[in-house]
C-alpha cells in the first residue's frame, strides 16, 4: 500500500489518483480517489454518461478518468463508456477536498487511469474539445483479471 501512495505522490505532489490496492478482478468494484491539495480548486470534466458492467447489468459510474491499458509496452486508452453524445462537463474540485469514483472493468492486463485538469475554477472549460492549460496526471498501474 505504501508503494502504490508513493508512485501516486511522485507524479504529482499537489493532484493525486489514488487506486487503493494494486489488482482487481473483472467487475470487482475499484475506487478511484481524485484529490485535491493544491491552495485553489482544480477543475476536471466529469463523463456523466460512463457506465460500468455490474453482472448481466450495467450502472452509472460518472468518472473524470480515462483508462489505459498496457498493449506489449504501449499505453492505450480503453472505451469504456459513450462515445457519441457524451455528457461531459466540467466539476470544481475544492482546496483540500477529494472525491471518489468507484468503478468496474471488465478483461484483464496492466491498466493505469489517466486525469486531464485545469488549476482554478475553469466553468467555461470545453470538455469535449480542446483546452488551453491543461496538466495531465497517471495513477499508479494496477492489475486487472
Amino acid at each position: 500500500m505504501l508503494e502504490l501512495l508513493l508512485l501516486a505522490t511522485s507524479l504529482s505532489a499537489q493532484v493525486r489518483v489514488v487506486i487503493p490496492k494494486l489488482h482487481y478482478q473483472a467487475q470487482e468494484q475499484i475506487p478511484a480517489q481524485l484529490e485535491n491539495h493544491t491552495s485553489q480548486p482544480i477543475t476536471v470534466c466529469v463523463q456523466f454518461g460512463q457506465w460500468s458492467p455490474k453482472g448481466n447489468t450495467i450502472e452509472s459510474t460518472p468518472s473524470p478518468f480515462f483508462v489505459e491499458r498496457n498493449d506489449n509496452g504501449k499505453w492505450g486508452i480503453l472505451l469504456n463508456g459513450p462515445d457519441v453524445g457524451s455528457n461531459s462537463q466540467p466539476v470544481e474540485v475544492d482546496s483540500g477536498k477529494s472525491l471518489e469514483f468507484p468503478f468496474r472493468l471488465n478483461g484483464e492486463g496492466t491498466l493505469r487511469l489517466r486525469l486531464d485538469y485545469w488549476i482554478g475554477t475553469s466553468p467555461d472549460v470545453k470538455c469535449n474539445g480542446s483546452a488551453t492549460g491543461t496538466k495531465h496526471l497517471r495513477s499508479a498501474t494496477f492489475t486487472l483479471g
